[in-house]
């Protein structure tokens, strides 16, 4: 077997201890009896349960009862029905796959890809959320988004907050569909801390959240939303875009920066960095609007046509820790949430559900999250090294895609001897230095070289 050297050897013995740890029979009984799961000795142990649920949450398809009941047999040895499985789901087992769940992102550690990567912020947080429509009988506990018109009556929402420096989770929480953005954006802006960089999209614009933000010493970078006012100076004098389009493609000025007051009302000075966009996506703006303001009943005005053919940022970071040419860049690092929701849907199947009671669902879907924070904790860990060690980046998709279809390897890491264990994150780490790699896309600036640009700029 290839191996490393010493670093990757203890890389790998670090996340044997870890994952051994949060798996640990003593400490899952634990949580068991503490949220009431457990209450009396059971051959079909909580372990056990646990076992079965992950392996069902590792299924492209979902697992049906008779293959749990199966598979406790065949892997606990325990004979057991498959209405007896069922009974195993209730309010009690859904709070245990949870505490295990809230395990499994408290003891996630920090994996910083590149040391001076954006050096001059403490953090930079990206977020966004990804939505599926579930079973119409869970519209209960998940309302969706078009539940009172009948059109959408159940789906979920997961929030996602990453830490994009540091290689750490720091939010995922799974809320009912009409929970929209901007209510978490209010519900969670305490969590902010004082030299943050948040990265987000126009689902979480708030100008009084932004002026919070400010106010706390913590940065941010956002597009402007296009119903906010801009003005070139506290006294009002408004900034007209069709004005500003027209100054920039006369003179041709592709970038254009501007220190401005954002808000009628919050008057929140910020720089705004204005991008001139080639023409196909301004006509794809365009048809999107007008077909919903034909749906509305109302006409696109000039000034909005005007913002359509420009990318307006604005943000509080100094010029001297990011410069007008890279804000773009920066802001395209929120993508790579986007693209995780890709491999959790198209990969991991996190909303693949058939009809079924809710604490079945719900401990289903906690227990696809525990795969996945796990994966992540894989690959991002390997990921930084190979990154510090070859300046080559890991493809997250490849490598889901390889740990998906290996549940039992990741079973042998949790549960084997500590030497099985590290052997076992050796063997992954080897399969992963083997045509796992992210590839160049044409015409398209790829995160290793968004890292590279923003890494290059802290060392100077």
């Amino acid at each position: 077997m290839y191996i490393e050297g010493g670093i990757l050897s203890e890389l790998s013995i670090k996340l044997s201890d870890n994952f051994r740890c949060i798996f640990s029979d003593d400490l899952l009984k634990l949580k068991a009896k503490s949220v009431g799961f457990l209450k009396r000795d059971s051959k079909f142990s909580p372990i056990a349960f646990l076992d079965t649920l992950l392996y069902s949450g590792s299924q492209t398809e979902i697992c049906s009862l008779g293959q749990a009941s199966t598979r406790v047999q065949d892997y606990n040895g325990v004979s057991i029905s498959k209405q007896g499985v069922d009974s195993r789901f209730n309010e009690k087992s859904v709070e245990f796959v949870k505490s295990v769940f809230k395990e499994c992102l408290e003891n996630e550690f920090d994996k910083v890809i590149a040391p001076n990567f954006f050096s001059v912020f403490s953090r930079v947080l990206i977020k966004d959320a990804t939505r599926f429509i579930i079973p119409d009988k869970l519209a209960e506990h998940f309302r969706g988004m078009g539940s009172r018109t009948g059109k959408c009556k159940a789906a979920v929402a997961i929030q996602y907050e990453y830490d994009i420096k540091n290689g750490k989770t720091t939010d995922l929480e799974v809320t009912e569909s009409v929970r929209c953005d901007l209510t978490d954006a209010k519900e969670t802006r305490s969590d902010v801390r004082p030299n943050d960089l948040i990265i987000r999209d126009l689902g979480y614009f708030s100008l009084s959240i932004l002026a919070e933000f400010d106010r706390k010493k913590a940065y941010f970078l956002s597009r402007l939303n296009a119903k906010t006012y801009v003005f070139e100076d506290e006294k009002g004098s408004l900034i007209s875009f069709k004005e500003t389009y027209k100054y920039m493609s006369k003179n041709k000025i592709p970038l254009l920066e501007k220190s401005v007051f954002a808000g009628m009302k919050e008057k929140l000075p910020v720089r705004m960095v204005v991008q001139l966009v080639p023409d196909e996506v301004y006509e794809k703006r365009i048809r999107k609007i007008e077909k919903q303001n034909k749906i509305d009943g109302c006409n696109t005005s000039d000034d909005y046509k005007a913002r359509c053919r420009l990318n307006i940022f604005i943000t509080n970071v100094e010029t001297k820790d990011l410069v007008k040419e890279d804000v773009y860049a920066a802001y395209k690092i929120r993508w790579q949430i986007e693209l995780m929701f890709k491999h959790w849907k198209s990969t991991c199947k996190i909303h693949n559900f058939q009809p079924m009671k809710y604490e079945r669902f719900a401990c289903l879907l906690y227990a696809k999250l525990i795969l996945i924070v796990l994966n992540l904790q894989l690959i991002r860990n390997f990921q930084s090294f190979y990154f510090t060690e070859h300046k080559k980046l890991l493809s997250e998709d490849k490598c889901f895609k390889t740990l998906t279809k290996g549940f039992e390897r990741l079973l042998r890491i949790i549960k084997k001897e500590s030497t099985e264990s590290v052997n076992e994150l050796l063997k992954i780490a080897e399969l992963f230095s083997r045509e796992h790699w992210k590839e160049k896309r044409i015409d398209r600036v790829n995160y290793f070289e968004i890292i590279s640009l923003f890494t290059f700029i802290s060392d100077n």
